[in-house]
């Protein structure tokens, strides 16, 4: 069974896996600025995917399409990882 990854108001291209622009209301915009996750480039378009709570600091954390599209194909290698039984050693 495949994992559901949800980002509160992402979707999710069929055909790319990396996350569109929301439609309508009380969806996630795309902004300018820094990808909080695997490639920290700055100025970039970048989506709010959550608040983030780290010791002493609280702040919103946001991603680019490639990182977020990255950290769902983890999810989901994770997944398939857990549902494959181990093999029992000879």
């Amino acid at each position: 069974m495949r994992a559901r990854v949800s980002l509160g108001g992402i979707s999710f291209s069929g055909v790319s896996g990396w996350p569109v622009p929301h439609r309508g209301t009380g969806g996630n915009e795309w902004v300018t600025g820094r990808c909080w996750l695997y490639c920290r480039r700055e100025n970039i378009s970048v989506l709010w995917i959550g608040p983030i709570r780290a010791p002493r600091a609280d702040g919103d954390l946001y991603a680019c399409g490639q990182c977020i599209a990255e950290l769902v194909h983890m999810v989901y290698e994770e997944q398939h990882r857990v549902d494959i039984p181990a093999h029992p050693l000879d």
